[in-house]
């Protein structure tokens, strides 16, 4: 069974650090709090929450956001109030586990790929150095 509540998040704390670093501070302030008071260690932030710390930019976050948060099993969803909260399905997290799978491994075969050139590059150039070392002898 889904836990849901609703919250005020008090946001006056991001003003405490460097200007510049407020927004990103704001983020982090919503993450701890949902942490402490949902008593989860995952939470997901929905594309709302962190657009609305964003919209007057890295140095003006909102002063406080209200959030609506759902708790399935040790996982928190969280958006903003009059948003869809559009928790993850067993599906969708096959798939992106499968993608990024493939990811892994398509970068490792690049990778392997990326050595043998280098390998290849290397032995081409020590031929060559031998064969400039037989011209200068021949000469």
């Amino acid at each position: 069974m889904a836990e849901e509540k609703i919250f005020t998040i008090p946001l006056r704390d991001a003003y405490e650090v460097e200007r510049v670093n407020r927004a990103k501070n704001a983020s982090k302030i919503v993450r701890e709090f949902l942490i402490r008071h949902m008593k989860a260690d995952d939470v997901k932030i929905g594309k709302s929450i962190n657009e609305k710390i964003w919209e007057r930019g890295a140095k003006k976050p909102p002063r406080r956001l209200r959030i609506h948060a759902i708790k399935e099993g040790e996982m928190v969803y969280a958006e903003l109030i009059g948003f869809d909260i559009k928790p993850v399905t067993a599906e969708e997290a096959k798939k992106r586990a499968e993608k990024e799978k493939e990811k892994k491994q398509r970068i490792k075969e690049e990778r392997k790929e990326r050595r043998r050139k280098t390998i290849q590059e290397e032995i081409k150039e020590e031929e060559k150095g031998k064969e400039v070392v037989k011209e200068e002898k021949a000469e």
